[in-house]
C-alpha cells in the first residue's frame, strides 16, 4: 500500500538532491572564476607596481652614484617595458583593464617609458633625472590602480556579487531544505495513515485480519503456545436489515469494544476480521483455555443482551491450538498462520452448526479437515451429477401438505443425495456445497425439471389437485428464474399455477425493489410464492408490509413449544390472524402430534405438514397418498 507514494517520495528527493548539486556546482564555478580572476588581476597589478618601483629606484641610484655600468638599469627597464606592453595588449588582462579603467594610466606610463627609451641606452642623465621626476608623478596612478583593486568601486563590487551568490545559495539550500522537511513530514503522516488502513479495520479500530496475520507469523517463531479463536455474532445480519447499517457499525464497535477491554489485560490480540466475525490471539493452551474462553462467551452474551435486549443473537466461538500443527509447519511463518486460522475457521463451521438460538464453542479436531476434504469432493462430485443426465445419486422425495380445504392437497419437494462412497448426505449441506460452487441456479433447474417430469408421469391423472412447494436457494432467485419456469413448463404452461416457490425473508429483505419486480413477473405467469420460516427472524413483519404472498409457513420451532411455551401459542395465533387479514393462507410446519393439530386447527390454520401426516415420500407413494386422501370426502380427517 505504500508502494506508489514511496515511488514519488524517492523520486522527489532524488530530483531535489539534482537540482542541489547542480546549484552547488554552478556556485563554485562562479566562485572558482571570480577567485581566479581576483587573484590574476591582484598578482598582475602588483608586480606592475613593483616592477615600476624597482625601475624607479634603479635609476634613483644610477643617478646618485654617479656609476657607469647601466646593465642593471636596462634590464628593469626591458622588464618594465614588457610588463607594460603584455598589460596593454594582452587577451588574459582585457577584463582586468575594463574592470578598473586601468588603460590610460598604464598607457600614460608605457608612453613615457618609450619616450626616455634613448636616454636610459646612453646614460642621459639629465634627461634620466627628467624620467625620475615624471616616474614619481605617476607612481600615485599606478599604486591607486592597486589599491582599487582591494578596497576601490569595481573590488567591493565584486565582493558584493560574491556575497549575493553566497546568499542566493543559502537561500537555495534553505529552500531545499525546507521542501525536503515538508516533504519528509508529509510523507511520514501519509504513512502512518497507509498503515493505520493498513492494520486497522475502520469501523471498531481494531487491528484487522492483516495485522492478524502478521501476528501469527510473528508467533510461529515462538517456543509459545498460541491459540486463536474466532468469534462470529450469529444472525448480525438482522441489525442491519431491520435497523440499518450504521446501527449495526455501532454494535459491532461496542463488542469490538468490549473484546477488546477482555483481551487487553492479558496482552492478547484483538482483531475483526469481517463482518460480524471478530478473533483473538493468546497464549493459553490446555486446561486453562476453558478459564479464559467461558468468560469471554458469557461477556459477550451479555454485551450483546445489553446492545440489543430483544435481538436473538448468539455467539459462536471455533478454537484453534498451535499445538496441534506439525512440528515443521512452525518453521514456516505463512504456513503457520494460514493454517492455524483455516482451523479456526474449520471450528466455527462446526460451532454454526449448533441450534442458532444457543450459543457455542466448538475446539479443532483433525477430523474437521476431513470434513472440508469431504466438502470440497462433494463439490466437484455434485457439478458432476449436474451435468450427467443419466445419474441415479440425487432424487426428490415430496412431504405432504394438508389443507383444510376438501380436494386439495400439497407437497414440498425434498432433495436428497444418497452418495456411492459417503452414503447419504445431509440436504442442508447439499444446498451449501450447491451455493458455496456456484451451483444453486444450476440444482434449481434440475429440481424443477424433477418436478416437471413427476407431475407429468407419476401424477398426471392428479396434477390438477397439488401444488408443489419447492424452497429456493438464494443463488437460483434470480432473473434467469422466470425463464426458467417458461421454458421448463413450455408444453404444460397450466402447470406453472401448481408451483410454489418458499422464499426466505434474508433472500428478499437485501434487495426489496428486485424482488418485488420478480416475484411480480412470476406472479403474472402463474406462480404462488411462500414466505419460509415466519417469524424466525427481525424482519418478517417488514417483509410482509412490503410484499404480498399467497403463503406464508410457521416456523416448527413455534409449533414445537406450543404446548409449553404459552407465549408461542399467542405469537402462532397472532400470526394467523394477522396473514388472513392480509389475505394470505398460513402453513404449520412440523406438526408431529395430535394435539399440535388441534391447536393449530382452532387458531384457524389453513394447511398442515409434518410427520403427523407423513414422512417425506418418493413421487409413486406421494401418488398413493394423494389417492388415498383425496377419495375421502374430508379434507382429512384426525387420527385416533
Amino acid at each position: 500500500m505504500l508502494k506508489r507514494p514511496v515511488t514519488w517520495f524517492i523520486a522527489f528527493v532524488f530530483a531535489i538532491f539534482i537540482f542541489a548539486v547542480v546549484t552547488l556546482y554552478q556556485f563554485n564555478q562562479n566562485y572558482s572564476r571570480q577567485a581566479v580572476r581576483t587573484q590574476l588581476s591582484a598578482w598582475a597589478l602588483a608586480q606592475m607596481e613593483l616592477e615600476t618601483l624597482e625601475f624607479r629606484n634603479d635609476l634613483a641610484l644610477y643617478l646618485q652614484t654617479q656609476r657607469r655600468d647601466r646593465s642593471n638599469l636596462i634590464l628593469k627597464y626591458d622588464i618594465l617595458w614588457n610588463r607594460y606592453d603584455t598589460f596593454l595588449t594582452s587577451s588574459e588582462t582585457q577584463t582586468l583593464r575594463q574592470t578598473f579603467n586601468a588603460t590610460p594610466v598604464v598607457e600614460r606610463a608605457f608612453r613615457l617609458l618609450r619616450r626616455y627609451e634613448q636616454a636610459v641606452l646612453e646614460g642621459n642623465k639629465p634627461r634620466l633625472q627628467l624620467l625620475l621626476s615624471e616616474m614619481d608623478a605617476i607612481l600615485p596612478a599606478i599604486r591607486d590602480l592597486m589599491i582599487n583593486n582591494f578596497i576601490g568601486p569595481a573590488a567591493i563590487k565584486q565582493r558584493e556579487y560574491l556575497e549575493n551568490q553566497l546568499k542566493g545559495m543559502y537561500l537555495a539550500v534553505g529552500l531545499i531544505l525546507t521542501l525536503l522537511v515538508f516533504f519528509s513530514v508529509r510523507m511520514y503522516r501519509d504513512s502512518i495513515k497507509q498503515q493505520k488502513m493498513a492494520w486497522l479495520d475502520n469501523v471498531t479500530q481494531l487491528p484487522n485480519r492483516n495485522y492478524l496475520l502478521h501476528a501469527l507469523q510473528q508467533a510461529a517463531t515462538k517456543q509459545t503456545m498460541h491459540t486463536l479463536l474466532v468469534i462470529d455474532i450469529r444472525r448480525f445480519k438482522d441489525i442491519n436489515d431491520l435497523l440499518g447499517y450504521e446501527q449495526g457499525d455501532h454494535a459491532l464497535t461496542k463488542l469490538g469494544h468490549k473484546l477488546n477491554s477482555i483481551c487487553s489485560p492479558y496482552g492478547y490480540i484483538c482483531a475483526r476480521l469481517s463482518g460480524n466475525k471478530f478473533a483473538v490471539l493468546t497464549t493459553v493452551d490446555g486446561h486453562h483455555l476453558s478459564f479464559f474462553t467461558q468468560p469471554l462467551r458469557d461477556t459477550l452474551r451479555h454485551a450483546i443482551d445489553d446492545i440489543f435486549p430483544d435481538a436473538r443473537l448468539t455467539v459462536a466461538i471455533g478454537i484453534a491450538k498451535s499445538s496441534d500443527l506439525d512440528p515443521i509447519i512452525h518453521k514456516d511463518g505463512d504456513a503457520f498462520a494460514n493454517t492455524l486460522l483455516n482451523n479456526a475457521d474449520l471450528a466455527l463451521l462446526k460451532a454454526k452448526e449448533i441450534s442458532p438460538s444457543k450459543d457455542s464453542i466448538v475446539v479443532f479436531k483433525p477430523k474437521f479437515e476431513a470434513d472440508a476434504r469431504k466438502r470440497r469432493q462433494l463439490n466437484d462430485d455434485l457439478k458432476a451429477l449436474l451435468l450427467d443426465e443419466s445419474q441415479d445419486e440425487l432424487s426428490l422425495v415430496y412431504q405432504p401438505i394438508i389443507s383444510s380445504e376438501p380436494n386439495k392437497l400439497s407437497c414440498e419437494a425434498l432433495i436428497r443425495w444418497r452418495h456411492p462412497t459417503l452414503g447419504p448426505i445431509c440436504p442442508q449441506l447439499l444446498i451449501d456445497v450447491a451455493e458455496e460452487a456456484g451451483l444453486g441456479q444450476r440444482l434449481g433447474t434440475w429440481i424443477l425439471r424433477q418436478v416437471y417430469a413427476a407431475m407429468n408421469t407419476e401424477w398426471q391423472t392428479i396434477n390438477q389437485h397439488i401444488d408443489v412447494a419447492i424452497n429456493l436457494s438464494d443463488s437460483f432467485f434470480s432473473e434467469s428464474l422466470l425463464s426458467d419456469v417458461v421454458n421448463i413448463f413450455m408444453h404444460h404452461p397450466e402447470q406453472r399455477k401448481r408451483l410454489v416457490f418458499e422464499i426466505t425473508e434474508t433472500m428478499t429483505i437485501d434487495d426489496i425493489g428486485r424482488f418485488s419486480l420478480l416475484m411480480n413477473q412470476l406472479r403474472d405467469i402463474g406462480v404462488k410464492l411462500a414466505l419460509d420460516d415466519f417469524g424466525t427472524g427481525w424482519s418478517s413483519m417488514a417483509v410482509l408490509n412490503h410484499l404480498s404472498f399467497d403463503k406464508v409457513k410457521i416456523d416448527r420451532s413455534f409449533v414445537e413449544h406450543m404446548a409449553t411455551i404459552s407465549r408461542q401459542q399467542i405469537l402462532v395465533d397472532t400470526i394467523c390472524y394477522m396473514s388472513h387479514q392480509l389475505g394470505i393462507r398460513v402453513v404449520a410446519e412440523g406438526v408431529e402430534t395430535q394435539e399440535q393439530l388441534i391447536n393449530l386447527q382452532q387458531m384457524g390454520v389453513d394447511e398442515f405438514q409434518g410427520y403427523y401426516f407423513s414422512k417425506p415420500l418418493s413421487a409413486i407413494d406421494f401418488y398413493a397418498f394423494c389417492t388415498d386422501h383425496l377419495s375421502k370426502k374430508n379434507a382429512f380427517s384426525l387420527k385416533n
